[in-house]
């Protein structure tokens, strides 16, 4: 089993490492370049020259890689904007790459293990029954394993947010040990479905709260259209999610917020003008929003996924795809939603209440993603 690649840092102007240890670098072709014993920070950077800069030496490749010590991990912070974000400890190896702009990429090579249980510490909500964890292990690890096979060519294997999953490195508190013996206890266990007579991976989404039922992945393409991923499953579970997670809005947006909000994610969408109307074209059997259609002052239109508008208004504010839609004077109005996130295969807050019922995690994931079953494929 290949280590995963995290892309943990995006286009950065500087990194900076440090590790109670030493730490060594090393050429793209395994060349030793340097190390740094002191624990503090050693800055990574690029000079106007092109060369890569780290600390005081100064090297003419596009890429290094950083290994600490090996009972070691490495604190990474990124410059972007003027400031420093916040240190995380990672495990394994960092890859720090030269971007054709200039701007810097980082990669964390990490042993599968021990990425599942940093990402359940982010995933699960710390207060969640054991069981729960259990689940969001197997199916972390399911998603990465998919990923992984689906991306072998690729720079990297999945990225560090919600884009794929949201890893921080490792933790040491007590969400971070439950959740490492969580991928202990399950070590391996994946879930697969049969086609054409093989069992196979499949890509493993989940969101926090399905508001009551989840909704096809197919929408997001042909090789989502498979039976663990048809949508359709019943969920009164997530009930219990606190706030505004179960049901949330109404939430108000003036036409202009609106336009500005899509055009910073599509720019291509400004031959539209000024916003006149957002409606619903589409819906799921149970009559959630599939595909919305934006129309413009001069009568153009763009129908685009539901989902993509929402995230381009902003996920924490649009909650949900599953909601009505109010026009009045200047504003669109986002009411009567249900459910927090995109509704797709597992809902979190669903696992939670399941688990609170007594059901193990096999019952609960097959509950979610019906057709599938548990493997151990190492």
């Amino acid at each position: 089993m290949r280590e995963v690649r995290v892309l943990i840092a995006v286009d950065v102007e500087q990194v900076r490492l440090r590790s109670p240890g030493t730490i060594s670098s090393y050429n793209d072709d395994g060349t030793a370049l340097g190390t740094h014993d002191d624990d503090d920070w050693v800055v990574v950077s690029r000079d106007v020259s092109g060369e890569i800069r780290f600390g005081a030496s100064r090297w003419r490749v596009a890429s290094i890689d950083v290994q600490p010590d090996p009972i070691d991990t490495v604190e990474v912070s990124a410059y972007r904007d003027g400031e420093w974000s916040d240190g995380n400890r990672y495990p394994g190896t960092l890859r720090i790459v030269v971007r054709d702009d200039g701007g810097l990429d980082v990669v964390n090579a990490v042993e599968v293990e021990r990425y599942v249980a940093c990402v359940v510490a982010n995933e699960v909500w710390p207060t969640f029954e054991m069981e729960a964890y259990r689940v969001q292990a197997i199916a972390s690890r399911t998603f990465v394993l998919h990923e992984m096979l689906r991306r072998a060519r690729a720079e990297f294997d999945v990225t560090a947010t919600q884009r794929s999953q949201v890893y921080r490195g490792i933790r040491t508190d007590e969400p971070g040990r439950r959740a490492t013996e969580a991928a202990r206890y399950t070590r391996g266990i994946v879930l697969t479905y049969r086609r054409q007579g093989e069992d196979r991976l499949f890509c493993t989404y989940y969101s926090a709260a399905c508001g009551g039922m989840s909704q096809s992945a197919a929408i997001f393409g042909r090789e989502n259209d498979i039976e663990p991923l048809s949508g359709g499953v019943r969920c009164d579970y997530c009930k219990i999610a606190p706030g505004k997670t179960y049901r949330w809005g109404p939430v108000r947006l003036r036409k202009e917020q609106v336009r500005a909000r899509l055009l910073a994610k599509y720019p291509e969408l400004r031959s539209l003008g000024e916003i006149q109307e957002v409606t619903v074209v589409e819906r799921t059997p149970s009559g959630r929003p599939v595909r919305l259609r934006i129309t413009g002052s001069g009568g153009e239109f763009h129908d685009m996924l539901a989902e993509r508008f929402r995230l381009a208004m902003g996920g924490g504010e649009i909650k949900s795809t599953d909601f009505t839609i109010r026009m009045t004077g200047g504003e669109i109005i986002f009411e009567n939603g249900r459910g927090f996130g995109h509704g797709l295969g597992l809902c979190q807050w669903g696992m939670q209440g399941q688990a609170l019922q007594g059901k193990r995690a096999g019952e609960i994931l097959e509950y979610y993603y019906p057709g599938s079953k548990l493997m151990r494929v190492y």
